[in-house]
């Protein structure tokens, strides 16, 4: 069914309160407020670009002076790391063009806040878009003379449409917060409302995810998509699988490798809660699949961030060409000390192959 635009924008309107986690306040006050500058530094084992400060004239000329000595990361792209609280629009748009012309993978790192025009132009016009668990995504009104500018906000929109990123995910926001405030969105968020995009989507048929906006109009999520997509692993690649809901973090698996244990595969599943308490919660774990079974006695449960634990298992070298290239299905179980229920994730391997393998190849290592 098609919906008039507008009719769409005046609902989404009403979805504010719904982005789960999204949280308004005023803009901030910060160092990022200095000029901006573009600088080369050292991220992740590989020379990225980084965006700080403002956003104004002369970015864009910066930007095509130093993007040439950023390297492509493994998947083959450079970063752009983002961390500015925006400024002009114009000039934002004009970087975007250049991105387009010199595609980026954007992100906006641990502890870094990308808001305003850094957020709702230069952020989406990355080819891919992720950010890390702390970044902060931050979006409000344009403004001329302290006031709302419409038309400027219809063109953010319109920009963000032309980036594969839905015209309500970014005209709801932009049009009902003032420009004297933000809306700010974790991780979680711009994954839900369809605003990033992760390495290894176009190896797959995972199609474009809203599962918030979805939610706002049906009252649930849809199902999962079966598909393990790609994200930055420390120095290394993950591939990921999320069995709960395509922008839900909670019992994500992750598959992993670490160059100082050659041959060997690891699982893990992210489990909200204290390192601790998920130790104590924890029994054994079982790994079921359409090739093999395997059972741990003692897995390993480490801290993932602040907020969430994992749980995780190895593949031994004898398994690691089945679980690529023979699983078909399988299911990743945790069984608990009570008086907690067993947690059981089910997936799938199959049209996702490439990635897999591609994160088995790339693995964390250390300098």
């Amino acid at each position: 069914m098609e919906y008039p635009k507008l009719a769409i924008l005046l609902f989404f309107w009403t979805l504010l309160a719904s982005a789960a986690g999204a949280q308004t306040g005023k803009v901030p006050k910060s160092n990022n407020h200095i000029a901006g500058g573009l600088s080369i530094v050292e991220w992740n084992g590989v020379k990225a670009l980084k965006l700080s400060g403002r956003i104004e004239h002369g970015t864009t000329k910066k930007f095509n002076e130093l993007s040439e000595f950023a390297e492509p990361a493994a998947h083959g792209l450079p970063i752009l790391l983002l961390d500015s609280p925006g400024g002009s629009v114009m000039e934002a748009l004009i970087l975007s063009a250049a991105l387009r012309n010199r595609p980026f993978h954007t992100i906006i790192p641990n502890g870094a806040s990308c808001a305003s025009a850094c957020a709702s132009v230069v952020f989406i016009a990355g080819q891919y878009r992720t950010m890390e668990p702390f970044g902060m995504f931050g979006q409000h009104s344009c403004a001329v003379d302290d006031l709302p500018d419409q038309e400027c906000n219809e063109l953010l929109a319109q920009h963000a449409f032309q980036h594969g990123v839905s015209h309500g995910a970014v005209a709801a926001f932009v049009t009902a917060t003032r420009p004297e405030d933000m809306l700010w969105f974790s991780r979680e968020d711009i994954d839900g409302w369809g605003i990033s995009r992760y390495p290894g989507t176009e190896n797959t048929d995972f199609e474009k995810s809203e599962p918030r906006a979805i939610q706002a109009f049906l009252g649930k999520k849809p199902e999962p998509q079966k598909f393990w997509r790609l994200d930055n692993w420390f120095r290394g690649w993950r591939a990921f699988y999320r069995p709960v809901a395509d922008d839900e973090r909670e019992m994500q698996i992750n598959q992993f490798c670490i160059e100082e244990v050659p041959g060997t595969l690891f699982l893990s599943m992210e489990i909200h809660g204290p390192l601790e308490a998920v130790k104590q919660a924890v029994n054994t774990v079982e790994l079921k699949s359409s090739a093999f079974a395997l059972q741990y006695d003692r897995p390993y449960v480490f801290e993932m961030d602040k907020r969430v634990s994992a749980v995780s298992i190895a593949i031994p070298t004898e398994y690691v060409k089945k679980w690529l290239l023979e699983v078909s299905d399988f299911e990743f179980r945790i069984n608990t000390n009570e008086p907690y229920d067993p947690i059981v994730a089910w997936g799938n391997l199959e049209g996702s192959r490439e990635n897999l393998i591609f994160a088995a190849n790339h693995c964390d290592y250390k300098e």
